[in-house]
């Protein structure tokens, strides 16, 4: 009989039968232990075993099915798991939208009476453009010239004029020489890192680089190794241990999506440089974000030219849907035809390009946005830190609320939505077990007000879930 996702009065816990090794307990990237500079160990992470439903996560259905459990049963007691936390109102993924994804609007969720009108910290909107009427007007306009849909490869006959417009115009907002589209950020890292490297090939990924990264890394035949987050050194022992490979890809991110961070960019490029490496920077969070014309990291550091290729993706700032990587015509070029990801999926609908191409116009007439999301960036992050909230060091418009537990992570997540606060909840194993926590994402479209009360329902919930003490004001 095989053993259950989750224990109940009449199931025993998975570890009680089969040893859990630290490998099993993150999506984090599993490293060789014959390399000892490129073997990472999470600090602080130990097995973890559900010893309720509350404690439940995805990691268990993974390790289940490592474990023998088959295809069907995994999918049922999962199914059974989902239901239950359902008829609890705590399982609050899928809420659905019923106006532009905006500072503010109204939620729907299964589990209440009525529709909500909340307060939206769980939008990577950053420059509050999805419902800008110059943006919505653009996409209009192209439906009506062009049709809703592009209906071929972009190889084939996907390409309209709106599609080279954008291209031109994320060229020259990341000082590159031509530009590809690609229909999602996701397809995107796919693609591109997959047709760059083969056979004895090296991509080396800041540890805590996009799944997409990974994804696209582990579909090519190259070896593929990680360096420790944010550390140049380990990235320099890393390649000098691997000097004999090939083409030499390191993969860095902007703006990291679970911290907030920002790379040590100056010191990444050096590393690469001084070991030919190409250098992958993946914009996806800090496009629109960072940087003097909204450029993004490498604009903000000044080292747009040391960059080989910028990736990223339309669906934040650029308030539309897909992705795109700059960088020099040859290799740019060689990516159009070689990325499977794009060869062989449709090409992004015109609507979404005239909104994306409409977003960078807008973009760089309205500066002001980008002042507004960064006073706003500052207001939040010094509030929580005032509070006693675990968060990150650097302030960015992705802000981490540590809570440390699955059960804890619930608790919050459904009590903000009570009090009409929608915060997205990062679980275990998305990050290692002990780091669960609250995303907030903010944008330029928060009014103060809304700052003000959206921090006092956090608050009130950390008191609750013991963050905090009580006496924090």
């Amino acid at each position: 009989m095989a053993t259950a996702l989750f224990p109940s009065s009449n199931t025993v816990p998975l570890s009680n039968t089969v040893p859990v090794s630290n490998s099993e307990e993150t999506w984090l990237p599993d490293f060789e232990s014959n390399e000892d500079d490129t073997t990472l160990e999470m600090e602080g992470t130990t097995p973890h075993v559900p010893d309720a439903i509350d404690d439940f996560s995805l990691a268990d259905v993974m390790r289940a099915r490592d474990q023998g459990m088959g295809i069907r049963q995994a999918a049922r007691q999962f199914q059974e798991a989902v239901t239950q936390l359902e008829s609890r109102g705590m399982n609050l993924y899928r809420r659905t939208l019923l106006d532009p994804s905006d500072a503010q609007t109204r939620v729907y969720y299964s589990h209440d009476s009525h529709n909500r009108e909340m307060i939206m910290l769980a939008s990577n909107n950053y420059l509050g453009l999805t419902n800008h009427p110059r943006v919505v007007r653009a996409a209009q306009q192209a439906a009506e010239q062009y049709g809703t849909g592009s209906g071929s490869a972009p190889l084939l006959v996907g390409t309209f004029p709106i599609t080279r417009r954008l291209e031109s115009q994320l060229a020259e907002l990341k000082h590159s020489e031509e530009a590809c589209v690609f229909a999602s950020g996701y397809q995107t890292n796919v693609g591109v890192i997959s047709s760059l490297v083969r056979k004895d090939d090296l991509v080396v990924i800041d540890q805590l680089g996009h799944a997409s990264m990974w994804d696209g890394a582990n579909m090519s035949d190259a070896k593929v190794r990680a360096f420790k987050h944010n550390d140049p050194e380990h990235l320099d022992r890393v390649l000098t241990r691997n000097h004999q490979a090939g083409t030499k890809l390191v993969c860095v991110e902007g703006l990291y999506s679970m911290d907030g961070d920002l790379p040590r960019l100056r010191e990444i490029c050096k590393v690469a440089r001084r070991h030919g490496a190409l250098l992958l920077l993946d914009e996806a969070h800090s496009t629109g974000v960072l940087g003097a014309n909204g450029g993004g990291a490498a604009e903000h550091f000044g080292v747009e030219d040391q960059i080989d290729l910028h990736v990223g993706t339309l669906s934040k700032s650029l308030a539309s849907c897909g992705g795109f990587v700059t960088g020099d015509s040859d290799l740019v070029n060689y990516i159009r035809y070689f990325a499977r990801s794009a060869m062989f999926s449709a090409a992004p609908s015109p609507m979404v390009m005239a909104a994306a191409s409409a977003a960078i116009e807008v973009m760089h007439s309205e500066p002001a946005r980008r002042t507004r999301l960064w006073e706003n960036s500052h207001f939040v992050h010094s509030e929580l830190k005032r509070l006693g909230f675990e968060t990150s060091d650097e302030v960015s418009p992705i802000i981490p609320i540590i809570v440390g537990s699955m059960r804890g992570l619930r608790q919050m997540t459904l009590e903000l939505h009570e009090n009409n606060v929608c915060v997205n909840s990062v679980p275990y194993p998305v990050v290692p077990h002990g780091g669960e926590r609250l995303r907030i994402s903010l944008t330029a479209n928060h009014t103060r007000e809304q700052l003000v009360q959206a921090v006092e329902a956090i608050r009130i919930a950390g008191v609750h879930a013991g963050l905090i003490s009580a006496s924090a004001r």
